[in-house]
């Protein structure tokens, strides 16, 4: 299919998507337009068949839904059509650096060899490290090419500035694809590697690792009162404040919902306890309105459990002792901190 033709496929699923977005009153952010070009152009079956029963059921759609067809179609493949489209761009870039080398005067030949070699190493399944070594190559065989006539010096300028930007965005799908949107801590994802490493670290040297888990209370009562844009509002808050009370080496993360984790290196199970009260006496001393109405909602609180590694328990049991520690909190009744038990080892 030529180019000309895809872009006036691109335009009519544009011209068919719109009008359904305003019809069901969907924000036309990003997001929720690739949902909806998905649906129009039928490249996504599976994305299709729930929209069409979704409106088959209830005759109309809502923003909130839509964003939850992006996180469970389109979000987990974000990152992976990123970087088809950065090798696309990449392979793209050689091949013009490659063509102007060659049209050079002689002493641009070895350039042409070494850049043919880059161009062979591009396959589809390059990782981003792998890319971004190539990239390196290819940026240092640039400059030692520039100097071979002033035609390619101005072509390969230009080039450079395009492999910067492909740099740019390499590193922000990277920070994305780890980085809860909504609060900007990190994400699920970001912890589970990060757990790993910290726990194996941990397990190298005679330091401290311990764990905060902590959930707000009632959260979901909150959500059907008054609505997911103040949940999220409290979130944003509550996010804030856990950012602010820890250090900097501490990892802060949004586990899930309501929950965030606080990995921290080289703290006891005291220091742990006493960071977690710190956060749990801000958090119900906070006093939070709606911004519409001015209407209070009263106290917000959250429920701590903590943890401390202990050797060769491994990451799973570790977790598994701050989280039932957290519930135990509940269970007394909330906005309080309980310590986890011993492992049985």
């Amino acid at each position: 299919m030529g180019q000309v033709e895809d872009h006036q496929k691109s335009a009519e699923y544009m011209r068919l998507a719109v009008p359904l977005m305003t019809k069901y009153g969907i924000a036309m952010t990003p997001q929720n337009y690739a949902v909806w070009y998905e649906y129009v152009s039928g490249a996504n079956m599976q994305l299709s068949e729930t929209i069409d029963i979704d409106l088959a059921q209830h005759g109309t759609f809502t923003n909130q839904r839509t964003i939850e067809l992006y996180d469970r179609f389109l979000g987990p493949e974000k990152e992976e059509l990123n970087l088809l489209d950065q090798r696309a761009d990449l392979r793209h870039l050689l091949q013009e650096i490659q063509k102007f080398a060659q049209t050079g005067s002689s002493a641009a030949s070895h350039s042409t060899e070494q850049l043919a070699e880059a161009l062979a190493k591009i396959h589809p399944d390059m990782s981003r490290d792998q890319i971004h070594v190539l990239i390196q190559d290819v940026m240092l065989e640039t400059k030692q090419a520039m100097s071979s006539s002033q035609q390619l010096t101005d072509r390969l300028n230009a080039a450079m500035l395009d492999i910067e930007e492909i740099k740019l965005d390499i590193e922000d799908t990277k920070k994305e694809a780890k980085t809860d949107r909504l609060t900007g801590l990190a994400n699920r994802k970001s912890f589970d590697e990060q757990i790993q490493l910290t726990v194996s670290e941990a397990e190298k040297t005679t330091q401290n690792l311990s764990i905060i888990f902590c959930d707000l209370d009632l959260f979901r009562e909150l959500n059907a009162k008054h609505g997911h844009l103040l949940g999220d509002q409290v979130l944003k808050v509550v996010a804030n404040i856990i950012k602010a009370t820890v250090k900097g080496r501490d990892f802060v993360a949004r586990y899930g919902g309501e929950e965030f984790t606080i990995t921290m290196m080289n703290t006891s199970l005291e220091d742990a306890k006493t960071i977690a009260e710190t956060i749990r006496k801000e958090i119900s001393a906070k006093r939070i309105q709606r911004k519409d109405s001015k209407e209070p909602l009263g106290q917000i609180t959250m429920s701590f459990g903590i943890a401390s590694y202990c050797k060769s328990e491994g990451a799973d049991s570790f977790l598994q002792r701050a989280d039932r520690a957290l519930y135990q909190s509940k269970r007394n009744g909330r906005n309080t901190t309980s310590e986890a038990h011993p492992p049985i080892i």
